[in-house]
């Protein structure tokens, strides 16, 4: 029997779910006639022709392109940009059965950590409203982690969709780059981008990647066969104590129930990832945007950035604006030395320790309060917020490799605790099994 008989059911107990949770500012807009329109055909579909995701409904961050739909990033001077037409990966969402519902707020642009959106509102944690749920894929996050949605789709460039997966409590999987189609994506950078999948549990998130790449599902992994690596020397540092510990416990559990675990430095990957980041990141944005402010709004980059509604996303496009970035020298380096040095070095780890994957906790303390976007607390030190979240996750991104945020409890203040998990190139389907056999194990 299908998980869900009546998709319009569905669909319409998910507009109340919003509709109950409005303050959390979770959507920028709904496809409600549309979806309805099509639960109500999926309803007359017989069993036998049903898809794998049948009637489950969607939520897309704002900018993924959804047909008839804003296609805005969450930004006031997209305003008027409709997508003419889906994104390749909601187009076979949709072919699976998927029901696109909602469009998801997020950090303005998708360039940020905290979601705070001054055009949309920030969008509150689930957990507890009065807290962040990083970004920037905040929107989608946080409707899967209140219980809305099953799945979701959020963008991943330096952690926007592990980061808001950790803190909301939901699994998320930032893909091999190039795994999934890559149109339909108001692009920051062309290296670091990539949808990402969300979902309430590893059994949907696994779902969701099987639709997307017309695969068999991935089941669970023999637990007795799983080896991690805890590389101490990047991944364990720049976390509060709490994060430590009870990433600590939950290698003690996993080790219970048969799993090897090594544990290693390698110093040299936080090295490579800096000379890499930035200038990657910043350089194909800037090019990037110069184009699309023109062909999506009419207006140069300078101009395209002053209308730009939140104060950290509109300073940094009015830097690129100005040329104050990396040079074409800088670039070359990081794409042509550092970033494969970089590859060379994830492989080397893998071949030496002869690990599934790397694990370590996904965020560096508990989510922090709503209002606080431009410092963050460890320990009582106050540090700079966007890249104390993010200098752990950006090493993958920029490796290009797969990475998944599974839910492993709860913090002492009951908000989301997450472990997550960094595998080789191309592996996917074997990291999926690894989050389905740890997820009991780690709840």
């Amino acid at each position: 029997m299908s998980e869900i008989h009546s998709a319009t059911r569905a669909v319409k107990d998910a507009v109340a779910g919003l509709e109950a949770h409005a303050s959390l500012n979770l959507v920028t807009e709904l496809n409600q006639q549309v979806a309805l329109a099509m639960a109500e055909s999926l309803d007359q579909t017989a069993e036998v022709g049903r898809g794998p995701l049948h009637g489950l409904p969607l939520i897309v961050k704002a900018n993924i392109a959804v047909e008839g739909m804003r296609h805005d990033g969450g930004c006031p001077a997209l305003a008027g940009n409709i997508a003419g037409g889906d994104a390749g990966v909601v187009q076979r969402l949709c072919d699976a059965g998927a029901i696109p519902l909602a469009i998801a707020n997020l950090h303005e642009l998708a360039f940020g950590t905290t979601s705070a959106n001054a055009h949309f509102g920030s969008v509150g944690n689930p957990h507890d409203p009065t807290r962040m749920t990083g970004g920037s894929s905040g929107g989608t996050a946080a409707a899967i982690g209140a219980g809305i949605f099953k799945i979701g789709l959020g963008t991943d460039t330096g952690g926007s969709g592990r980061i808001p997966a950790g803190f909301c409590g939901c699994a998320g999987l930032r893909p091999t780059t190039g795994r999934y189609p890559g149109d339909g994506i108001l692009k920051l950078t062309d290296t670091l981008d990539t949808i990402s999948i969300m979902a309430a549990d590893m059994a949907h998130l696994a779902r969701l990647d099987a639709a997307i790449m017309s695969e068999p599902v991935a089941g669970p992994a023999d637990t007795g066969k799983i080896r991690l690596a805890v590389v101490a020397d990047p991944f364990w540092r720049g976390i509060n104590r709490e994060m430590t510990a009870l990433g600590r416990r939950a290698l003690a559990e996993l080790a219970d129930a048969g799993v090897t675990i090594v544990e290693t430095d390698a110093p040299q990957i936080e090295s490579l990832t800096e000379a890499a980041g930035f200038p990657i990141a910043l350089h194909e944005t800037e090019r990037n945007w110069q184009k699309s402010a023109r062909e999506l709004a009419g207006l140069s980059l300078g101009e395209f950035a002053d209308r730009i509604a939140s104060p950290d996303v509109r300073g940094l496009y009015q830097m690129m604006a100005r040329g104050e970035t990396p040079g074409e020298a800088a670039y070359r380096a990081a794409m042509d030395q550092h970033r494969p040095d970089l590859q060379k070095a994830f492989a080397a780890l893998f071949a030496e320790t002869g690990a599934d994957a790397l694990i370590f906790p996904t965020l560096v303390r508990s989510a922090p309060p709503i209002d606080e976007t431009e410092m963050i607390d460890l320990d009582g030190e106050s540090l700079p917020l966007f890249p104390t979240m993010t200098r752990r996750e950006l090493p993958a991104s920029i490796a290009g490799l797969p990475a998944l945020s599974l839910p492993a409890g709860q913090c002492a203040d009951k908000l989301p605790f997450a472990m997550e998990l960094v595998a080789p190139a191309g592996t996917d389907r074997d990291l999926l099994a690894i989050g389905r056999a740890l997820e009991p194990l780690l709840n």
